[in-house]
């Protein structure tokens, strides 16, 4: 195999790496971070989980205008500048001396890093690199949010035992420098970059000349597309409640006598099958239809809600449950990276990626809280887990009858 055909999935590690580090440190690990956090500055429970929230709306009001840089400015750039916020996130966690600098962190620097850094970076540039295997590239490269989902809490507990937490967070900082720098060295833009072809291939073949040639696209082209909100709903539905169920997976078990224990087991048994699914998706993205994986993604969900609705009948049919969402609803991130490109082109895929991001990120605010309104409604998620699961199965129908159409300007 020629040395230069191993420049694309020098791409796929690289990827792999920022999206491991970078998405476990910001978000996977908020959970261990906010420990120390709590017991220097004590806020209300409301007010240390505020800054997620906090993260969340400022990456979702960011996400349609750096995407669209994406399209544009060196992609080693963009996530350069998103490591550094990263770095510069850790550090100035650990000269806060209030809980309100620990907000303007998130507000800044850290949602600055989750997009600059996330799987939006991540898509825009696989799907330069690969066009005939993009799925099992893509599968692949997202894989490092689970890996790093796996690494990086543990890893931040070891130093927080060890050091005291500034010292924690500023080894953090250095740690996060000397894996994510080096990955972003390895990044190039395009093929064409180094007179190559995406795929390692020798020749262009005719039927893909017309997409590399496709034109920029507004944004009002992208969000007057039925494509485009089909793609919105589905993913939000799928990731909403994803993570409605995580924030609330703990309190779900112990309300049916389950220890604390075997209850953390489940967000174990949830990250692993998001790491299975990512994995499948790489094995089989390329040869299944992408509109076949989004009914399969949509219909594996509702049947996870449909599961837990049954939390009551003890901890396999619970487990049973999360395993099915983090399995079904793990294939909606290298989704949304294998379709965008086809419906919109490569020109605007980090244009139509944030609008994207925009949207969901909304639903990803309203559900953690929406699920607690109706527990203290109803005494329990029931309604909850049974309204997503209707949603999904709504989705499934509109897509058995409707097409994803490609956008053109």
């Amino acid at each position: 195999m020629k040395p230069d055909f191993w420049i694309g999935w020098r791409q796929v590690f690289a990827s792999m790496v920022l999206l491991a580090v970078g998405a476990a440190t910001i978000a996977s690990a908020y959970s261990v971070v906010a420990v120390p956090l709590a017991k220097e500055f004590n806020p209300s429970r409301m007010v240390l989980m505020l800054a997620m929230t906090v993260m969340s709306l400022v990456s979702a009001m960011l996400s349609p205008v750096l995407g669209a840089k994406m399209d544009t400015l060196p992609i080693r750039l963009i996530t350069a500048t998103g490591t550094a916020s990263l770095v510069a996130g850790y550090v100035s966690l650990s000269f806060a001396t209030s809980f309100n600098q620990v907000l303007l962190a998130y507000g800044l620097l850290m949602a600055a890093a989750n997009v600059l850094v996330g799987p939006m970076a991540a898509s825009v540039l696989i799907s330069r690199w690969f066009v005939r295997t993009r799925g099992w590239a893509l599968g692949l490269a997202i894989s490092g949010v689970a890996i790093g989902g796996l690494v990086f809490p543990p890893l931040i507990q070891l130093l927080l035992d060890a050091f005291d937490w500034r010292t924690s967070f500023r080894i953090m900082a250095a740690v996060i420098a000397l894996l994510m720098f080096p990955a972003v060295a390895m990044l190039v833009d395009r093929p064409s970059d180094r007179g190559l072809l995406p795929d390692g291939d020798t020749q262009m073949p005719i039927a893909r000349r017309d997409g590399e040639a496709s034109s920029v696209l507004s944004s009002r082209t992208i969000v007057s597309s039925s494509s485009f909100w089909l793609l919105a709903v589905s993913f939000g539905i799928v990731l909403a409640g994803m993570k409605g169920m995580v924030t609330n997976l703990v309190p779900i078990a112990l309300d049916q006598g389950i220890g604390a224990q075997s209850a953390a087991l489940l967000i174990s048994i949830f990250a692993a099958s998001g790491f299975i699914a990512k994995l499948g998706f790489a094995a089989f993205a390329d040869r299944v239809g992408s509109r076949l994986l989004v009914i399969a993604s949509l219909t594996g969900f509702g049947l996870g809600c449909a599961t837990l609705v049954g939390a009551e009948h003890g901890y396999a049919v619970i487990a049973i449950g999360v395993a099915l969402l983090g399995f079904f609803g793990g294939l909606v991130v290298p989704l949304q990276g294998l379709i965008v490109p086809d419906l919109f082109g490569q020109a605007s895929i980090g244009r139509a990626t944030g609008l994207l991001n925009l949207v969901i990120l909304v639903a990803l605010l309203i559900t953690p809280p929406l699920f607690g309104m109706i527990f203290d409604l109803t005494g329990n998620y029931d309604t909850a887990f049974l309204t997503f699961g209707i949603l999904a199965s709504v989705c499934v129908l509109v897509l058995l009858k409707a097409q994803l159409k490609t956008t053109t300007a």
